[in-house]
C-alpha cells in the first residue's frame, strides 16, 4: 500500500487530519463513501484513469475543505495501474484547482488562484511529480481566466496585454497590429476583423531555449468574440462565443507550462486575435479575398471565419520559423462537438507520426483526441467558380473534415503538420471534478504533452 500525506496551507491552529482509502471496487461513479468506519472515505472505482486521478484530487480537497492534513492509502492493485509520479503528478493537479472560481472584474488582468497544498515526502521523484501537477493547474488556470473573461473586458488588444502582464519567465512576446497586418497581406484574418472597431493583434510567445533540439508552432485560434459576422448567428448560446478564443488561451496556457518545464526545444506560440463583427465594413458572403498566401478565397459564410484567421496564421507560421512541427488548435466547427459530444476533440494531419504522439499525448493527460480524415471528397465543398477556394460549401455535410481541407491547403506539403479542433470542449465539461463550472482551458494540458513527447523523441 502506498501512502501519500498532503499538507494544506492554512492559518488555522487546528491540525485536522483526513484519511481516504483507494480501492479497486465495483462503483462506476466518482464518490467518496464517508459511511465506513475504516477511514474518513473511501474510494471503490472498478477501474481509474488519468481523469479520475485529476478529479479524485480536486473531489478529495473540496469535500474535506477543513482539513489541514489529507492522507490518501493506495492498495496495490490501485497502485500497479499508474507510475506514483503518475498518480502524484495528477493528484497535485487536481488538488491545486479545487479552490478555483472565476470572480468578475473589469481589467483584463488574470489573477489565477491555486489551492496551495505541500507534500509531506523525503522522494525527490515524487516531490519533483508534485511540483509538475502545481505548474499544470497555474498554466491550465491563466487559459481558464482568458477564456472567461467576457468581450467587453477582453478583446485582441487587451488579449496582449493581459499576457505581456503575466511576465511569463523565459517566454519572449512581441506583436503585429492590424495595420501590419494590412501591409504585410494578411487578407483572411484582416477580412474578419474588419467588420470590427477592435483592431486586431497577432500575438507572439517565444520559448527559445540554448542549442533546441527542435521547433514547434503552436498557432492558436483566438476570436475574442463571434457574432457570425453578416452570417449572424441564432441567439441562442451567443452569448457564449466569447470563448471562442479558446484555441489562443489553450497556446498561452501551454507557453508557461513548457517554460516551467524547461523543454529542450523552442516552442512559438502564434495567437490569431481578431473579432467577428456586423457591419458596413464586415465582410460578406460572396466576397473573394485574397489571402497572405496569395491564395484567392470566396466567402460562403461569414460565420466560419475562424478558418480564415488560421489558415494566413499557418501560411506565417511557416514562412517565418520554418518549424519542424506545425500544430493549430481551434474551437472550429460545430459538428465536431456533434461528431464526438465532450469525450474526444478532433485531430486532423498531413503526418501519421506527429498524429500518434498527439493520440498518445492526449491519452496521458485525459485530453482525448479522434482521428477524422481530410482530402479527397472533401476537396468538393472548395471548389469556387470565382476563386482559387472557397472556404466551405453551403451544406453541412462533413465541415469538420472539410474545414480541416482547406486548412491543409496553406501547409506546405513537406511540413508535419496537425490541426486539433476543440468546438466542444471548452465550456459544459461539468461532468468532470475539476470543471465544476464555467470554461475548461482545455488544450493546455494536450498542447504541453505534445511537445513534451516530441522533446523526449
Amino acid at each position: 500500500m502506498q501512502h501519500f500525506t498532503f499538507i494544506r496551507t492554512t492559518d488555522s491552529e487546528h491540525r485536522i487530519v483526513k484519511n481516504i482509502q483507494i480501492n479497486c471496487g465495483s462503483t462506476k461513479d466518482l464518490e467518496i463513501d464517508r459511511d465506513t468506519l475504516e477511514c474518513d472515505g473511501l474510494i471503490t472505482l472498478s477501474t481509474y484513469t488519468i481523469a479520475n486521478i485529476q478529479d479524485i484530487g480536486h473531489l478529495i480537497a473540496t469535500t474535506f475543505k477543513t482539513a489541514t492534513e489529507l492522507n490518501l492509502f493506495l492498495n496495490d492493485d490501485v497502485l500497479s495501474l499508474f507510475q506514483s509520479e503518475i498518480w502524484m503528478k495528477w493528484l497535485s493537479f487536481g488538488l491545486s484547482l479545487s479552490v478555483y472560481r472565476y470572480k468578475h472584474n473589469n481589467s483584463p488582468k488574470l489573477a489565477p488562484t491555486l489551492a496551495i497544498f505541500a507534500l509531506n515526502s523525503s522522494s525527490s521523484s515524487l516531490l519533483s511529480a508534485f511540483s509538475q501537477g502545481q505548474s499544470l493547474a497555474k498554466s491550465q488556470l491563466i487559459s481558464r481566466e482568458l477564456m472567461n473573461k467576457p468581450g467587453n473586458v477582453l478583446y485582441p488588444e487587451s488579449f496582449v496585454h493581459a499576457v505581456e502582464d503575466l511576465a511569463i519567465n523565459n517566454v519572449s512576446l512581441s506583436s503585429l497590429s492590424g495595420e501590419d497586418m494590412l501591409t504585410q497581406g494578411f487578407g483572411g484574418l484582416m477580412g474578419i476583423a474588419q467588420g470590427s472597431d477592435k483592431d486586431a493583434r497577432l500575438l507572439c510567445l517565444d520559448y527559445h531555449p540554448k542549442d533546441p533540439l527542435s521547433t514547434v508552432v503552436l498557432v492558436g485560434k483566438g476570436v475574442t468574440f463571434d457574432s457570425g459576422g453578416i452570417s449572424i448567428k441564432q441567439p441562442r448560446y451567443m452569448s457564449t462565443m466569447k470563448v471562442d478564443m479558446g484555441g489562443a488561451a489553450a497556446v498561452v496556457g501551454a507557453l508557461n507550462a513548457i517554460a516551467e518545464q524547461k523543454l529542450p526545444i523552442r516552442v512559438i506560440g502564434l495567437c490569431g486575435l481578431v473579432e467577428n463583427m456586423p457591419s458596413g465594413n464586415a465582410v460578406k458572403p460572396g466576397d473573394v479575398v485574397t489571402m497572405l498566401s496569395n491564395t484567392s478565397v470566396e466567402i460562403i459564410t461569414t460565420d466560419a471565419e475562424g478558418r480564415m484567421v488560421l489558415a494566413d496564421v499557418l501560411h506565417y507560421a511557416q514562412d517565418t520559423y520554418n518549424p519542424d512541427y506545425l500544430i493549430d488548435i481551434a474551437t472550429l466547427t460545430g459538428a465536431t462537438g456533434i461528431a464526438l459530444g465532450k469525450e474526444y476533440a478532433s485531430l486532423m494531419g498531413n503526418d501519421d507520426s506527429l498524429m500518434t504522439i498527439a493520440k498518445e499525448a492526449g491519452k496521458s493527460c485525459a485530453e482525448a483526441l479522434w482521428q477524422m480524415p481530410t482530402g479527397g471528397l472533401y476537396e468538393v465543398a472548395l471548389k469556387s467558380d470565382f476563386a482559387d477556394l472557397r472556404h466551405g460549401s453551403e451544406e453541412p455535410d462533413g465541415s469538420a473534415c472539410v474545414a480541416a481541407t482547406f486548412l491543409e491547403h496553406f501547409v506546405a506539403p513537406t511540413q508535419k503538420w496537425i490541426h486539433i479542433d476543440s468546438a466542444s470542449m471548452s465550456l459544459g465539461m461539468t461532468h468532470r471534478h475539476i470543471h465544476p463550472c464555467a470554461t475548461s482551458g482545455f488544450g493546455v494540458l494536450l498542447l504541453s504533452q505534445i511537445c513534451q513527447h516530441i522533446a523526449q523523441q
